[in-house]
C-alpha cells in the first residue's frame, strides 16, 4: 500500500544532546569488562534507530490516546499470559485500545506510519530511523561507568550483595540523526516532531526513572526528495507546517 507508488522522500535531521547519563544496552558482550556495555558502531557509541523508532512509536500511542483517539496495541505487547487466557478483548476493554491492526482492516493513525508486525501478518510502515552518530570526532572520556546495586522491593534492601556495571555515555555529547518518511502525509511528519518534542521529556534507554536517558532534542531542518526526468530534486519544508498539519488533523478527530 504505502510502496506501490514513489512520490516523495521526507527527511527529518535532528540533533540529540545529552543533558545527563545516557545507557543503550548493547546485552552480552563477552568481551566486555562491564556488564551492560552502551551500544556501538567500530569503537563510537551511538543511539540506535530501533531505539529511537520504538519510543517515537510509543510517544505518538500515548499522545494520540490521550486525545482519545483510538490506536492499537501490537501484538507483541500484549501479554502472553492474556492471550494463552483468552482475555484479549477485556484487557483492550481496561486500557482503551483497539487490538493489532491488520491489513486488511481499518489501520489506525500510529500502524499508518509504523507499521505492525508479529501475528498472523504485517503491515510495512512508512517511518526509517536512522542510527543518530556522533557530531565531531570521538573521544573516549565521553564514555563513564556507574556501578549500581539491586534493591529487593518487600525488604528495601541489598538484593544479592552484587554490584552491577552500566555504562553511559555522559552529559553534553551531541549526536545527529536522520528520521525518514516514505510517501508521508504532512499530518505524518508533524506527528514525528511532536513525538521528539514527547522524547524531551520522556527520555529513551535504560534506568529513565534513575536519571538516566534525559536528551535535548532539537529538530534541524526538513528535506523533500522526489524523483524526476532530471534526477532527485530536493526542496526544503517548514517544520512548523507540518506541526501545524499534525495539530489541524488532531483537532479534527477530537471534535
Amino acid at each position: 500500500m504505502t510502496f506501490e507508488k514513489l512520490d516523495r522522500i521526507i527527511e527529518v535531521t535532528v540533533e540529540y544532546t545529552t543533558l545527563g547519563t545516557l545507557s543503550i544496552g548493547a546485552g552480552d558482550q563477552p568481551q566486555s569488562t562491564v556488564d551492560s556495555p552502551v551500544v556501538r558502531i567500530g569503537a563510537e557509541p551511538v543511539i540506535p534507530g530501533s531505539s529511537l523508532k520504538g519510543a517515537l512509536r510509543s510517544n505518538l500511542e500515548a499522545i494520540l490516546s490521550g486525545q482519545g483517539i483510538a490506536v492499537c496495541v501490537p501484538y507483541t505487547a500484549i501479554p502472553n499470559e492474556i492471550r494463552k487466557d483468552h482475555r484479549v478483548d477485556q484487557y483492550l476493554s481496561e486500557i482503551g485500545r483497539l487490538n493489532t491492526c491488520k491489513p486488511t482492516q481499518d489501520i489506525c493513525p500510529v500502524c499508518q506510519m509504523f507499521g505492525t508486525a508479529g501475528g498472523a501478518q504485517g503491515l510495512s510502515g512508512r517511518v526509517m530511523v536512522l542510527d543518530a552518530r556522533l557530531q565531531g570526532a570521538f573521544d573516549p572520556t565521553i564514555l563513564t561507568e556507574r556501578a549500581h546495586v539491586a534493591i529487593t522491593r518487600d525488604t528495601r534492601s541489598q538484593a544479592g550483595g552484587a554490584l552491577v556495571s552500566v555504562e553511559a555515555v555522559d552529559a553534553g555529547v551531541k549526536f545527529s540523526g536522520v528520521i525518514r518518511l516514505i510517501n508521508p502525509e504532512d499530518w505524518m511528519v508533524g506527528a514525528i516532531l511532536r513525538s521528539l518534542e514527547a522524547l524531551g521529556y520522556l527520555g529513551i534507554g535504560a534506568k529513565k526513572t534513575s536519571g538516566y536517558g534525559q536528551l535535548q532534542v532539537e529538530p534541524q531542518k526538513v528535506v523533500i526528495r522526489r524523483l524526476t526526468a532530471r534526477g532527485w530534486e530536493e526542496t526544503g519544508g517548514k517544520l512548523d507546517d507540518y506541526r501545524q498539519a499534525f495539530d489541524a488533523r488532531l483537532a479534527k478527530a477530537t471534535r
